[in-house]
């Protein structure tokens, strides 16, 4: 005998799933200079694990990278113009030996953070997400410009969360960069 309130609850439960949606994130708390929010993003070999971070303006995080990755990564939390300088700004190592990261300036005006670590390695780091981070153009990423990581994806996108918690839109687009010129 089939009770007509499960079927009821099985079909609304059914049609209010978005098969090709991802999960949904559940609201994070932001976090302070006195309680900073505990972030974990992993690096591996081209890839982000969360495929998609989420920061609030404003907010002091603990950020854990862990580098789950054969390679050196590193992981570099910005606007996308940020991404674009760090970009240009590290093609000046292609070549260089095998090894540490070699020194890179940090780009004029750059207000986000990069965190360099060597495989099987965790780096933590106490940053505060720039309160204007809702401003940039085209967005806030996480992203890795040792040579050539950026053009295999290791890109992921920062999708900015109000004070509540909630995510104040959609995450920015991925960005498709070809190699600086040099």
């Amino acid at each position: 005998m089939q009770r007509p309130g499960i079927l009821l609850a099985s079909a609304l439960l059914l049609s209010a799933c978005d098969v090709g949606a991802p999960a949904a994130t559940p609201p994070i708390t932001p976090g302070t200079s006195g309680s900073p929010r505990e972030v974990n993003v992993v690096t591996r070999d081209y890839a982000f694990v969360p495929s998609i971070v989420d920061l609030a303006p404003g907010e002091t995080v603990l950020l854990h990278v862990i580098n789950g990755g054969l390679e050196r990564h590193e992981a570099v939390f910005g606007s996308f113009g940020d991404q674009l300088a760090w970009e240009t700004a590290e093609a000046a190592t292609v070549g260089a030996p095998p090894g540490p990261t070699p020194f890179v300036p940090t780009p004029p005006g750059f207000d986000g953070v990069r965190v360099v670590v060597g495989s099987g390695e965790r780096v933590d780091v106490t940053w505060t997400v720039p309160a204007d981070a809702t401003v940039a153009p085209g967005g806030w990423f996480v992203g890795c410009h040792i040579p050539g990581h950026w053009q295999k994806g290791m890109v992921a996108p920062i999708r900015l969360v109000g004070p509540d918690g909630r995510p104040l839109g959609t995450p920015p687009a991925m960005p498709t960069i070809a190699p600086p010129a040099t």
